[in-house]
């Protein structure tokens, strides 16, 4: 009996030694975006290829990306994943305005000319957004 348990506490003490190491290729870690700490809103331009419709998710109290590049005609799409309810507000270079967007809900808008348009939400002071838009 005393063999069985040292063998036992053998192989409880490699399994621990072996689960302390690092190993930077392994792929079970957890992602940088699902650790815990302070995280900020992407500030990155998208692009999309002509034709393809441009996605903004409204997230956090943000629009995800908050800077676009579209083609002329190249079709726009806010989707409301908050639980709160937001609008997409144009307030230089275009004229669109849509009614509230509640959770899931989504806003449409095609450009029909080319420069940049500022939009906001207006129920949430700060959540902005830039359309780059080219020909």
């Amino acid at each position: 009996m005393h063999r069985l348990t040292m063998v036992g506490l053998a192989c409880l003490v490699l399994a621990v030694v072996a689960g302390c190491g690092s190993d930077k290729n392994d792929s079970s870690s957890t992602p940088a975006a699902a650790k815990p700490g302070p995280q900020t809103a992407p500030t990155t331009t998208a692009e999309a290829a002509t034709g393809a419709i441009v996605e903004v998710s409204m997230k956090d109290i943000k629009f995800v990306p908050e800077k676009i590049s579209v083609k002329v005609g190249q079709k726009i799409e806010w989707t409301n994943d908050d639980a709160v309810a937001h609008n997409v507000t144009a307030t230089d270079g275009a004229d669109f305005a849509s009614d509230t967007i509640n959770g899931g809900g989504t806003y449409s808008y095609t450009p029909t000319k080319a420069g940049v348009i500022q939009y906001v939400c207006t129920i949430h002071s700060g959540q902005n957004g830039e359309i780059r838009v080219t020909k």
